[in-house]
């Protein structure tokens, strides 16, 4: 199972990777697969948990399966938001396709609990994305800076030479070493072979761990000096 961590790198991966292919902005790259394919699932499996066990007949004998992605499309769209603007959103949309429903009384503890358990995951999957925006803004920020360390570090490789997702992978990785103190050059490296090797071709993860190594030990980075359970904890978390 993926940390939230190594899940953030792979946001921001498939974001830089589609910001190059579309010659897009970064964040704005980002954003849109936040939009499209990161939230929609975990909200179509909160609301459809709730259709399993709902006992509203107003549910049960209505128009399920086109409440569904009209379900997940509204709430993916403005996932942010405050807990009493959710619930009026919920209600909206349950209202749209089941009349009655929200005013029934009995169904008022199934409401309050398909709210929770979405603000939970919401909340939950949010700390992925924060990792995955704070990786893309300072790649951006100092994208030069960057792509220099890289080409100054791989010989004969300029970056356009490189493998489109080799270059995104290995910009995630040097934007980390030298802007994200609290994770350890071990985990930046391992988690950049990782993606290496379910991204890219059979031996990219050995050009990638090459290039990562070279300028760790170029730059002697000195991170911090937190114990190592709570490195552990950083990396993990």
């Amino acid at each position: 199972m993926n940390s939230p961590r190594r899940h953030s790198r792979e946001l921001a991966l498939k974001a830089l990777y589609q910001a190059e292919i579309n010659n897009s902005d970064n964040i704005e790259s980002l954003n849109q697969i936040i939009k499209d394919s990161f939230f929609p699932p975990v909200i179509e499996a909160v609301v459809k948990e709730f259709l399993k066990n709902t006992k509203a007949d107003e549910i049960l004998s209505g128009k399920v399966e086109e409440f569904i992605p009209d379900f997940v499309d509204s709430i993916s769209a403005n996932p942010h938001e405050k807990l009493f603007d959710l619930r009026f959103r919920v209600k909206q949309i349950l209202e749209n396709y089941f009349s009655g429903v929200t005013i029934n009384e009995s169904f008022t503890p199934e409401l309050d609990n398909l709210i929770n358990n979405l603000s939970a995951k919401i909340k939950k999957h949010s700390a992925v994305e924060d990792f995955a925006k704070e990786i893309i803004e300072n790649i951006t920020k100092n994208n030069s800076f960057i792509e220099e360390t890289i080409e100054k570090t791989a010989n004969n490789w300029s970056m356009s030479r490189m493998a489109n997702i080799d270059r995104c992978i290995l910009k995630i990785a040097v934007c980390e070493f030298f802007f994200f103190p609290l994770i350890p050059v071990k985990a930046t490296i391992n988690e950049a072979i990782e993606l290496a090797k379910k991204y890219s071709t059979d031996r990219s993860y050995e050009f990638v761990n090459g290039i990562l190594d070279k300028i760790s030990k170029e730059n002697k980075f000195i991170k911090n000096t937190k114990s190592k359970n709570d490195l552990e904890k950083e990396s993990n978390s």
